[in-house]
């Protein structure tokens, strides 16, 4: 969502039209039409492999990848000839307009499963808890989340950060507000299932989840991760995972005014 969304304001800017490429693999096991309505071209087969190679220019911006410039700006030529970018990133350029990303990412609209699905919780909730703990110590064994998806130092600063997203310090931080009258209900998404255990025998009544059997990266999962996504906007008091693209991404969508607080940081 944040690579398309800059990447839609960079075309903006260069007056380019955008066309997303979006091609399943072991991190995300869902098309793009499983997830959102979205009204723009969409290419999900070979041809992206087409336009890759007929492009005036390609810029690729994955850590890991042989060849590729992370961080690099990306500079559409306005004269003419097509810019294709692979990422995974926010990208960047002196073309990006952080509210040009924003407007993008609001006006995103869930498919029709996706939104079944969030229909299914009551909102809002006084907090909402993102907690992101798998791909830490000992939580890094499924494909998805093994080391080597990443550089060596990156996985260490995530391994750290997934340390400060323990449960523990969320639940010592929701008792604190529940002891100021702060927590009578709390919409809880988390990536392992004893969490949601945790949560429902120490909060009960009071925990609002989207329960599942599913923590891979298939299309259902996929639906289940955005629907869990807009409910933890629907609240008063984000409590978010820090280093984690998903509680940034839900600290992006959350409205004006609203309390954010990060793992780590404020508490």
């Amino acid at each position: 969502m944040r690579t398309i969304a800059s990447a839609a304001s960079i075309a903006a800017q260069a007056d380019h039209e955008l066309y997303v490429i979006w091609r399943t693999d072991i991190h995300c096991g869902a098309r793009m039409r499983d997830l959102f309505n979205y009204p723009g071209p969409v290419i999900e087969d070979d041809v992206a492999d087409l336009c890759r190679a007929r492009a005036a220019r390609v810029f690729n911006d994955m850590e890991i990848e042989p060849g590729a410039r992370h961080g690099a700006q990306i500079h559409p030529d306005r004269r003419g000839g097509d810019s294709y970018v692979r990422s995974a990133y926010t990208l960047r350029s002196p073309l990006r307009r952080f509210d040009d990303e924003q407007a993008f990412l609001h006006a995103l609209c869930p498919s029709d499963p996706v939104a079944d699905l969030v229909a299914r919780v009551p909102g809002p909730s006084a907090i909402s808890a993102h907690i992101r703990m798998v791909s830490g110590e000992n939580h890094d064994r499924r494909p998805e989340e093994a080391p080597d998806n990443w550089p060596e130092h990156r996985h260490r600063e995530i391994a750290e950060w997934r340390a400060k997203s323990h449960s523990s310090r969320f639940v010592a931080r929701i008792d604190t507000l529940a002891a100021e009258g702060k927590a009578n209900s709390i919409f809880l998404a988390a990536d392992l299932p004893e969490t949601y255990d945790l949560f429902a025998d120490r909060y009960g009544a009071r925990v609002r989840m989207l329960r599942r059997d599913l923590y891979d990266r298939s299309a259902a999962q996929l639906q289940y991760g955005l629907a869990d996504l807009l409910l933890l906007t629907a609240t008063q008091r984000l409590l978010a995972s820090t280093w984690s693209s998903f509680s940034d991404m839900a600290q992006r969508l959350m409205r004006p005014r609203r309390a954010i607080e990060r793992s780590g940081l404020e508490f």
